[in-house]
């Protein structure tokens, strides 16, 4: 079993954090590594609204940070990106330790942790976890009675939490949310920014990226 600092300790570490203001304190990770298997061919790369799905994504956390990070597997091919690249040091293992790349290699206190295949974030939804992760480590927004721990915030101190977990055998994005100093947000409150919670509709396959097309046409893909 892992051992975390006692809450004590975290209480006074969460003392030092301060509020996020965006831009300024905020990056955005977003995460493009998965092997795409129902897909069938590689997400991150799927053409939509005149770009790649990658790029779509990246532009929608854009006005939010000032500091714009993907996080790739070993040797895959990347469409072009205004971000910073950087490779994933385990190949197949999942988003979990992609994201402590990520979190170790930003410059700001805090980072977005978005997924390469949610191409229609709400900016609202992100501007919301900014403002509720006050006091915290992380907050991550409850959707569908699912945790979304990849439409989130995260403090880069959590990193060393990670490496932890990863090194302990975890490989599920929802273990974060066990750790001390995150705050999970309820969908009621989520709903408000984003009634029909398309901000949490990852595509994995086909029909999915066919709905999000559809979406698309309809919306200009509207992120506000």
């Amino acid at each position: 079993m892992l051992l975390f600092a006692g809450a004590s300790q975290w209480r006074r570490a969460l003392m030092t954090i301060d509020d996020v203001t965006l831009p300024d304190d905020c990056a955005c990770i977003v995460l493009a590594g998965g092997r795409s298997r129902r897909m069938g061919r590689a997400k991150a790369a799927l053409p939509i609204g005149g770009t790649s799905m990658l790029e779509r994504v990246v532009a929608c956390a854009a006005p939010l940070v000032r500091e714009l990070v993907v996080v790739a597997a070993p040797g895959q091919d990347v469409p072009a990106t205004v971000a910073r690249v950087l490779r994933d040091r385990r190949r197949g293992e999942g988003p979990l330790p992609a994201l402590a790349v990520g979190l170790a290699a930003v410059t700001t206190p805090w980072a977005f942790a978005l997924g390469c295949d949610t191409p229609f974030v709400h900016r609202a939804v992100l501007r919301l976890l900014a403002r509720q992760v006050r006091g915290c480590r992380g907050a991550i927004p409850r959707w569908d009675e699912r945790l979304q721990p990849l439409v989130a915030i995260y403090h880069r101190s959590l990193v060393v939490a990670l490496d932890e977990l990863v090194a302990g055998g975890e490989r599920q994005m929802q273990a974060i949310a066990t750790l001390p100093g995150i705050r999970v947000i309820d969908a009621a409150r989520v709903a408000a920014h984003d009634p029909e919670g398309w901000s949490f509709r990852s595509l994995n396959t086909p029909e999915e990226y066919a709905d999000a097309l559809r979406h698309w046409e309809d919306t200009g893909g509207a992120s506000e």
